[in-house]
C-alpha cells in the first residue's frame, strides 16, 4: 500500500458533502468499506472483503497519498477531521496508532492485566502506549537488544524480554517474571518465528492477538494451544470508530510521537533518503514525506 498513511487540507468537497469543507485538516482513512459484502453485514467493515479494492496506493481507481493531491471518493468516510491544535506530523500517525488501538479494544484486556507486546516497530510501540492508558498492570516488550527495546522501556513497558536469546527461550523469561505468563500477547512483529513465542508467553486461559502481517507458511504446535485453552484471535487494520479515538488521542497529547520521527524528507528523494534507507537502516521508526 503505497502511501496510505496520510493527513492532508481539504481542496474541494463534492455538493453530497456536508460534514468537511476546503481548508478543513484531515486524517486520511485510506480504505472505504463496500457496505454489501458478508464482513459489512455482520459489522466487520474494516474486513470487507472489497476493501483492498477500494484503498488508497492498492487499487488501480485511488492513488496513494505520495502525490501533491489525491482524489476520494468518499470523503467524509475516508477521512477524519483533525482539531486545529494537532499538528500533521503528529496527525501523520493516526492510521498505525488505529491499528494498535483496535487490537486491544477488541482483545480480552482488562485493567491491571499483564499483556506482552512482542516487537517494538511503530505499531507496537504505540499499542504500548495505549495498554499504558488503558490501565494495564504490567507491560512487557519482547524485543532484542537497541534502540527499539530502549524507545519501548522509555514509552510505558515495564520490563523487556529477548526473543533471540538462544540459552533463554522467550516463552520461560516471560514466565519466569509473570505468574505463569502474560494474560495477553498482542503480536506486532509479523514474524514467523514470533508466533510460536507469543504462544509459549500466555498463561493458562490467555489471548494471543495477531496484528503483524506474517505472509510466510509459520510452524506451530497446536497442543500448546490446546493444553493452556489458549484463545488465537486476529486483528486487522481499525474501525473507523477506532480511527477517531487515535485522533482523539493524539490532539489530547496522550500519545507520544516525537521519538517515533526520524526524518522528514521532500517527495523528489524518495527513494534514495526513504525507501531505501528504511530497507538498510534498521534504527529508523517512520519517515514523513512532505510533497
Amino acid at each position: 500500500l503505497m502511501g496510505h498513511e496520510a493527513v492532508g487540507t481539504v481542496e474541494s468537497v463534492g455538493d453530497g458533502v456536508k460534514a468537511l469543507k476546503a481548508g478543513d485538516k484531515v486524517a486520511i482513512n485510506g480504505f472505504s468499506p463496500c457496505g454489501y459484502c458478508v464482513a459489512c453485514r455482520r459489522g466487520l467493515s474494516n474486513a470487507c472483503v472489497n476493501n483492498l479494492d477500494r484503498t488508497i496506493g492498492n487499487s488501480d481507481k485511488l492513488d496513494g497519498a505520495f502525490a501533491d493531491y489525491i482524489w476520494l471518493p468518499e470523503l467524509e468516510i475516508m477521512t477524519a477531521k483533525m482539531p486545529d491544535k494537532l499538528g500533521f506530523e503528529e496527525g501523520a500517525l493516526t492510521e498505525p496508532l488505529a491499528t494498535s488501538v483496535h487490537a486491544v479494544r477488541i482483545s480480552q484486556f482488562q485493567v491491571g492485566d499483564t499483556v506482552v507486546v512482542a516487537g517494538a516497530g511503530p505499531i507496537g510501540l504505540l499499542a504500548i502506549q495505549a495498554l499504558k492508558i488503558g490501565g494495564a498492570g504490567r507491560i512487557i516488550v519482547s524485543q532484542s537488544p537497541g534502540p527499539r527495546r530502549e524507545l519501548a522501556l522509555q514509552f510505558g513497558a515495564d520490563a523487556a524480554v529477548n526473543p533471540r536469546d538462544p540459552d533463554n527461550p522467550v516463552g520461560d523469561q516471560v514466565k519466569a517474571i509473570t505468574d505463569g505468563g502474560a494474560d495477553v500477547i498482542i503480536e506486532c512483529a509479523g514474524v514467523p518465528a514470533s508466533f510460536q513465542q507469543c504462544i509459549d508467553m500466555a498463561r493458562p486461559g490467555g489471548q494471543v492477538i495477531l496484528v503483524g502481517v506474517n505472509e510466510k507458511e509459520t510452524p506451530v504446535l497446536p497442543m500448546g494451544l490446546m493444553l493452556g485453552e489458549i484463545q488465537l484471535k486476529g486483528s486487522l487494520a481499525w474501525s473507523h470508530h477506532d480511527f477517531q479515538i487515535a485522533v482523539d488521542m493524539l490532539a489530547a497529547g496522550k500519545i507520544e510521537t516525537g521519538p517515533m520521527l526520524s526524518d522528514t524528507i521532500a517527495m523528489a528523494h524518495i527513494e534514495e533518503q526513504g525507501f531505501k534507507r528504511l530497507k538498510s537502516d534498521k534504527s529508523l521508526i517512520k519517515l514523513l514525506v512532505k510533497p
